[in-house]
């Protein structure tokens, strides 16, 4: 993760604490997706204290998806999804005006 970072121009050493907010939100997924693929469903069945059969969303669901949101914003903080690098300029990039070209001689 950080050579891509790094190669994309993104990261500086004040990064770091972002950096690792992204891979504990990575962590927390796997984890969460890995929970879910041992019961082999999203959904567990219990029983009501009236002995009706109760289908329920497992915990890891709730877990796995708030991962996922958090994933999807600290990619965004550091350029990596397509629309987040249309916004993003790393430093020491300038941004070009497109009507320059027509200025120069």
């Amino acid at each position: 993760m950080t050579g891509l970072l790094d190669r994309m121009g993104v990261l500086t050493e004040a990064d770091g604490v972002a950096l690792e907010m992204l891979c504990e939100a990575y962590a927390d997924f796997l984890a969460a997706r890995a929970e879910l693929k041992s019961i082999g469903s999203d959904y567990y069945t219990t029983e009501t204290a009236g002995g009706d059969t109760m289908h329920r969303v497992h915990p890891a669901v709730a877990q796995r998806n708030d991962a996922d949101r958090r994933i999807r914003a600290w990619l965004a903080e550091f350029g990596m999804t397509p629309s987040a690098r249309a916004r993003v300029k790393a430093d020491g990039q300038t941004e070009e005006d497109p009507a320059a070209s027509y200025f120069e001689a």
